[in-house]
């Protein structure tokens, strides 16, 4: 579970500890104990309230929360669950137009990593018509698999949120929907995000996955 406390920031426990992320700043931050208990406090509450001084107090220091921003809110939480289906694809080539297309995909997802906030990034995806992300495993299998052998072509360097990103962009130009999620562990820190439906992963495995607590999910 995860809350959506500002519509930039999130946060999670893992290992009993509190995270947050910032999409805004593009960083996780980990909240002392002092004020992580404060804040678990409120946003473990069963009612919908403002955040106690010291929980507003810790957002403005980490610039979390600044002038203008509306009031962080505890009433937005969210379950994320990882399938544990597995996303087999045939090896079978692909052909050479659509090995183009998959280029630009990722080429096209790189730059806009470089000349886009990533708040910018996730906001576009929030805003974006909706998707079908049930009903369709066949046809979004076949267009993650196709997507799978055409990247291994592309001389970019692989990255978690780069590959996320032009795949869930292939298939929403295809009419097929998605969902991806961040997620971290807590010791030693590290972060990760990937593509799924409620079936499938589309672009990782479920032994991997499964170690990461989400903290968001688009």
């Amino acid at each position: 579970m995860f809350w959506q406390i500002l519509p930039h920031a999130t946060a999670c426990v893992a290992a009993h500890r509190l995270f947050l992320l910032d999409a805004r700043q593009d960083r996780y931050f980990q909240v002392p104990p002092a004020p992580a208990e404060q804040m678990c406090g409120w946003l473990e509450r069963n009612h919908a309230c403002a955040p106690p001084a010291p929980v507003l107090a810790t957002l403005v220091r980490s610039k979390i929360f600044r002038p203008g921003d509306r009031e962080p809110t505890n009433a937005l939480k969210e379950r994320v669950a990882v399938p544990d289906g597995i996303a087999t694809f045939e090896r079978r080539q692909v052909a050479q137009p659509r090995s183009f297309r998959i280029a630009r995909t990722v080429a096209g997802t790189w730059l806009r990593l470089r000349t886009l906030s990533l708040n910018s990034i996730l906001s576009g995806l929030r805003t974006r018509g909706p998707l079908p992300v049930r009903g369709h495993l066949d046809a979004t299998l076949a267009e993650a698999g196709a997507f799978e052998r055409g990247r291994g072509a592309v001389p970019i360097a692989r990255n978690c949120l780069l590959d996320s990103l032009a795949l869930d962009g292939w298939l929403a130009r295809r009419g097929l929907g998605s969902q991806l999620v961040f997620g971290i562990t807590p010791e030693p820190f590290s972060a990760h995000c990937w593509l799924q439906t409620p079936e499938a992963i589309l672009n990782d495995s479920f032994d991997h996955v499964s170690s990461f607590t989400p903290i968001l999910a688009i």
